[in-house]
């Protein structure tokens, strides 16, 4: 801070070495930046999510959602079946999905209070993240490759009982 104003020519005056050095790399890396992600983006249209969404109320995807958790309770969804997935203070609606390794299901995943978030965690490697808002219905396409187990977890913090808000999805063969 200065008690007196800069003159007119004060802030007219060329970039120095440094400052172009600086403005260059600066530029450079967000080329690079630019690029890597329309690159991205191009390449790999598998993963990017969601690839669908709809307005709906929070209790008719409720309603959904309960109606698909009872129907499939312990049973493996079969191919070409959308799952229903609701997110409540602080639980997963249905809190366990079997999946058939190879096949590609969609996922419709909302909320039925308040924002949550949808994380699917892999072993393997496989990430999918997704902001669960009440009111809307986010469709996530997923195709596993590798039996196993993967965590549902809530990445948005929704309450006192946030940490306990996991679901799985378990992979057979």
């Amino acid at each position: 801070m200065t008690l007196f104003p800069r003159k007119l020519e004060e802030w007219y005056k060329t970039f120095t070495k440094e400052e172009r050095n600086w403005l260059i790399i600066a530029l450079i890396i967000a080329l690079i930046m630019s690029t890597t992600t329309l690159t991205w983006h191009a390449l790999d249209r598998e993963h990017q999510v969601p690839v669908e969404t709809m307005e709906v109320a929070p209790d008719v995807f409720m309603e959904k959602a309960m109606r698909f958790s009872m129907e499939y309770a312990g049973k493996v969804i079969p191919e070409g079946v959308d799952i229903y997935l609701a997110g409540v203070q602080f639980r997963w609606i249905p809190k366990e999905l079997k999946l058939k390794k190879g096949v590609t299901y969609k996922i419709w995943i909302s909320s039925g209070d308040v924002l949550h978030g949808f994380s699917l965690l892999g072993y393997d490697g496989t990430v999918y993240n997704v902001m669960v808002m009440p009111g809307m219905a986010y469709a996530v396409n997923v195709k596993f490759d590798k039996t196993g187990v993967y965590e549902i977890r809530c990445n948005e913090y929704c309450g006192l009982g946030h940490q306990y808000m996991i679901g799985k999805i378990v992979v057979v063969e």
